[in-house]
């Protein structure tokens, strides 16, 4: 994996909006970047969350596990998932890129988590550190509500 011959390439992302639980806390706005993944002919693409609490690479929405369909996992495993305790996934792979504008930036071959149990789907997608790590640099700025990455 590795982000490769992009010397010197910066990408910028706005913030999302958080909004409101629905007990009327606020959520703070969140960091994203907007990802394209290929398995095969398949293809998705959308905002994933920025998670650098998450081990992992991809923890995919229900969109994103139909990339799989047909497809054997590499392996299972147990995470610590916050909400639901130890849960299982497969693990598949996915070419990943960052998409920003009309450009697609190659970030390698990725690791999708892919929870067993559905409920434990959400209709978010997750960027974790196993993709983070690979960046020259990631710069959180919540004043500004921006995310810049150094490929």
């Amino acid at each position: 994996m590795g982000s490769g011959g992009y010397r010197g390439v910066k990408v910028a992302y706005s913030f999302s909006e958080g909004g409101y639980t629905a007990h009327g806390d606020m959520i703070p706005d969140v960091p994203i970047v907007n990802l394209a993944l290929k398995v095969g002919r398949r293809r998705a693409r959308g905002p994933a969350i920025v998670d650098t609490g998450f081990d992992g690479g991809v923890y995919p929405n229900i969109e994103v596990t139909r990339l799989f369909k047909d497809t054997q996992p590499l392996l299972v495993l147990e995470f610590e998932n916050p909400l639901y305790g130890r849960t299982e996934f497969e693990v598949f792979t996915a070419q990943a890129f960052l998409q920003y504008g009309r450009d697609y930036f190659s970030i390698g071959e990725v690791r999708v988590y892919v929870p067993v149990e559905p409920e434990c789907l959400t209709g978010e997608v997750l960027v974790g550190r196993e993709i983070l790590n690979q960046f020259k640099a990631l710069l959180l700025k919540p004043q500004t509500k921006t995310l810049t990455i150094d490929l």
